[in-house]
């Protein structure tokens, strides 16, 4: 299962981007989906089981995040608080 963050600006995906890969996690830039959102934009992809340490990160380091969505191969995506 994935989990899917949304950004305000490709300034705030770059530094989250940053932040994590200087933690050793791997980091998955992708579109963001049609399924979520009609704007153009980039999104970071982590496995599920990083969400609650990504978001403390994120949190610690003050990156605002807009959404969190998480999907499991062959279903939709849910947002997540």
């Amino acid at each position: 299962m994935k989990c899917v963050f949304l950004f305000g600006s490709i300034h705030h995906v770059m530094k989250a981007e940053k932040l994590l890969k200087g933690k050793g996690m791997e980091v998955d830039l992708i579109p963001v989906p049609r399924e979520i959102s009609s704007d153009c934009g980039v999104a970071i992809e982590l496995p599920l089981g990083l969400k609650e340490n990504v978001l403390h990160l994120f949190k610690e380091n003050k990156i605002s995040i807009l959404e969190c969505y998480t999907k499991a191969d062959g279903r939709e995506f849910e947002k997540i608080g």
